[in-house]
């Protein structure tokens, strides 16, 4: 993949700048096809059929057959055009999750790098206030707030999910979990300047309305609050992009952060960036996430014939990552965490 790095006019969702560069631009038929790369469909006789309804779908929400993969040239935020993100069917499809999951379906328990920072430091709010409540938004299968319940009272945390499997499981922990889209808190007097911590991790890159998003932080956080976030690292989307890794492609992930992105929306919406921090990746972090990526985007687009000139180009592009990663490993970590503060009023 080359960058075009050609002008576009499209305003930044976080900056409002409309003097910007494109990146590349996607078909829906092109990210249909990746988005169903991992998937095996439930009848494998209608494979085309899964594709062809992903793809309607795709162009449904972009309201066209492609979209645009955008820089701004001012933050830095890279966003894609048309800024709309994928709806509850278009996960469906390319989960293909079945209709009546089951206690099989529900994934390992996992911990992240970006659950441990949030973790430590609410750990540590925790010894100055016993009755914290906390509302983590997309809380999966509930990973993060089972370990956080050992510090927190279970009946002071509220999880939002859409996936019912992750309802469930969060349930069976004796945690409070609802499938209502977040936004609805503010119109709820109960939510109002209710939670001294909220989490979401790996879900603002999904979000589409920036400001809706974090008017809703506003009116449900406490004065004095914390906020949590964990991103995918733009800076690592690049580089994996430049090096013939998959794609990040729209309507699934449609927002790019850095950290001044996060700082103009700090600035933009009252916060103050307490913490700022890249996860830690070795050289070989980095070549391995790039090339079982760059395996992936193979198996969807696989050569020909592997000849002697191929595989020559390989071995020199496995040479030129490994370069790459040893000078810049330091800033190609896969996630971003962001610690947010609110004033005290």
């Amino acid at each position: 993949m080359k960058y075009r790095y050609t002008s576009y006019t499209a305003p930044c969702p976080v900056c409002g700048n409309t003097d910007n560069e494109l990146l590349y631009k996607i078909s829906a038929d092109e990210a249909a096809k990746q988005f169903l790369i991992n998937q095996t469909p439930p009848d494998k006789n209608n494979e085309m059929d899964v594709l062809s309804i992903v793809k309607k779908n795709i162009s449904k929400l972009w309201n066209a057959n492609s979209a645009a993969i955008v820089n701004c040239k001012k933050c830095g935020f890279g966003f894609a055009d048309p800024y709309v993100g994928g709806d509850k069917e278009f996960y469906n499809l390319i989960s293909h999750a079945p209709n009546e999951p089951t206690a099989e379906d529900e994934p390992k328990p996992y911990w992240k790098w970006e659950f441990d920072k949030a973790y430590n430091k609410i750990a540590d709010l925790a010894k100055t206030n016993s009755n914290l409540q906390l509302l983590e938004i997309g809380a999966s299968t509930g990973n993060f707030v089972k370990r956080v319940s050992n510090i927190i009272p279970k009946k002071n945390i509220l999880c939002l999910e859409y996936s019912s499997i992750g309802v469930d499981s969060i349930k069976k922990a004796g945690i409070t979990a609802q499938s209502w889209h977040f936004h609805g808190l503010a119109s709820k007097p109960e939510f109002l300047a209710k939670f001294d911590v909220i989490c979401l991790f790996q879900v603002l890159e999904h979000l589409d309305d920036l400001e809706a998003t974090f008017d809703t932080f506003n009116a449900i956080i406490k004065p004095g609050g914390h906020l949590f976030i964990g991103v995918p690292n733009g800076k690592k989307i690049k580089f994996n992009e430049l090096n013939g890794a998959l794609l990040d492609l729209p309507p699934n992930h449609i927002g790019r952060y850095n950290k001044r992105s996060f700082e103009i929306l700090a600035g933009k919406y009252q916060w103050e960036v307490a913490e700022f921090a890249i996860e830690t990746y070795t050289p070989l972090d980095v070549m391995k996430t790039v090339m079982y990526s760059q395996s992936l985007k193979k198996a969807q687009y696989p050569p020909a014939i592997r000849t002697l000139k191929y595989r020559l180009k390989e071995y020199m592009n496995i040479k030129r990552l490994r370069l790459q990663a040893q000078f810049k490993h330091k800033n190609l970590g896969e996630c971003i965490y962001v610690h947010y503060k609110k004033a005290l009023k």
